[in-house]
């Protein structure tokens, strides 16, 4: 089963948003609860003071009439609230009125129970309370629509959201903007590493990071250790194994020259003893050529302005007894004092790999072209058979021969070649030649 990655990022916000956003709904039900319940209070006690005021002020007319049935009249219809238009009250002596509200008037077969009841009318919600005085025989009943308590609730909650609104969004920007800057350190630590030379096995300053990747830190370090651990032991010992043949092959090419003197009489033998010279110069130019690599990956090349116009020309002619051997028109326009900053000695290893590969696979009487540019930018052209696309790329591995001509090799000159470009931030790149053959492009600009 394949794990996705996630945002650390992400579930943070998460983690923090979803509780919060939780908080504040619960919060805003709450405070509609017990606000509610609060008004309900309010409203139904408003309910029983107003009829008891109601019921004292029928105090006066029961003393002068007490046998006798009496009409208090109407309530004053010039409303003075908008909320009048939503209470109402009335007051029986026995089965008789004697005083009602202006409102009442509308739902004049409305008979609640005694006590708090709600009742519809025209299919609107009221809230009844209706008081009896047994001993005087008197009915009170005060009632309100249920749209002033809806009213005062949603003014209150109005009141609640507005800033529940702008806290809200606030508080989750704060937390964004802070746990992207809290984020930052461990940004800044992938970016040091990815920019970091292939070379740079060094531990990574722990200084600045953040206490929870400092575990990360630390395996780091130490894993570059191991690595670079490994990479020494595996320079020491193409170096030794290098240093340790170089002695018996020398001494084995000693001893073949003397035979080859003593035995130029004998055919036979002197065949096999060139077949043997031959090898024996393979190998050496192999232990060289691992020598040359083992020297450069365990040296930090120190980078200086140099003078890449005579690293050409020393190459060109170091090469140029070799291709006069085969007979070779060598074509070379070198600009004059083009400076770079670079490795001298390992950057004339580069140009002379480069130019002995073309030197071996131009055939006799070929053309081998080199061109410097003032820009930096060095070509070298050669009429051999050229490489397929498929393997311009594998030829820069280590002890990869793509050539079917014939020719021997150690296969390690284009991988040295293609390490030390890497080490000056140049680029190789291998095109085909017309009508046949390789160039080799350079480019040191910077």
């Amino acid at each position: 089963m394949t794990m996705q990655n996630y945002s650390i990022r992400k579930r943070l916000l998460l983690w923090i948003s979803i509780p919060i956003l939780t908080a504040s709904l619960l919060i805003m039900l709450l405070a509609f609860l017990f606000t509610w319940h609060e008004i309900e209070e309010v409203y139904d006690s408003q309910l029983v003071h107003t009829a008891k005021t109601l019921l004292q002020l029928t105090e006066h007319e029961l003393k002068e009439s007490p046998n006798k049935q009496f009409y208090l009249g109407e309530e004053n219809s010039d409303e003075e609230h908008n909320y009048e238009k939503k209470t109402a009250f009335r007051i029986w002596r026995g089965d008789v009125l004697i005083l009602q509200s202006a409102k009442a008037k509308e739902f004049p077969y409305v008979e609640a129970p005694p006590g708090f009841s709600n009742q519809f009318i025209d299919d609107k919600p009221w809230r009844f309370f209706v008081y009896i005085d047994a001993d005087r025989n008197l009915r009170v009943e005060t009632s309100e629509r249920y749209a002033i308590r809806y009213e005062l609730i949603t003014q209150l909650m109005i009141s609640l959201a507005i800033p529940m609104g702008i806290l809200i969004p606030s508080l989750l920007t704060i937390v964004w903007v802070g746990i992207r800057k809290s984020l930052q350190p461990l940004v800044a630590l992938s970016y040091t590493v990815d920019r970091r030379d292939t070379d740079d096995l060094s531990p990574i300053n722990s200084v600045d990071v953040p206490l929870e990747a400092t575990p990360l830190v630390y395996a780091l370090n130490r894993l570059f250790g191991r690595i670079s651990d490994s990479f020494r032991r595996e320079r020491e010992f193409t170096d030794h194994a290098a240093h340790e043949l170089r002695t018996p092959l020398a001494a084995m090419k000693t001893q073949t020259q003397v035979l080859m003197r003593k035995t130029g009489a004998v055919p036979e033998c002197r065949d096999g003893l060139e077949n043997l010279n031959a090898t024996i110069d393979r190998s050496t130019h192999l232990l060289e050529q691992l020598l040359s690599l083992a020297r450069l990956q365990n040296e930090n090349l120190p980078l200086s302005e140099i003078n890449l116009s005579e690293c050409v020309e020393d190459a060109a002619v170091e090469t140029a007894e070799r291709a006069k051997q085969k007979e070779q028109s060598w074509n070379i326009s070198i600009a004059e004092n083009v400076r770079i900053k670079g490795h001298m000695d390992s950057l004339y290893i580069l140009i002379r790999n480069i130019l002995d590969n073309a030197v071996k696979y131009t055939p006799q009487g070929g053309t081998v072209t080199i061109a410097l540019s003032k820009e930096g930018t060095l070509q070298v052209a050669d009429s051999g058979p050229g490489i397929a696309d498929d393997d311009k790329e594998r030829v820069f591995n280590r002890f990869v021969r793509v050539d079917k001509s014939g020719q021997t090799g150690s296969g390690l000159g284009l991988s040295i070649a293609h390490w030390i470009a890497d080490a000056h931030g140049a680029k190789i790149l291998l095109k085909d030649n017309q009508p046949h053959g390789l160039i080799v492009e350079m480019d040191f600009r910077k």
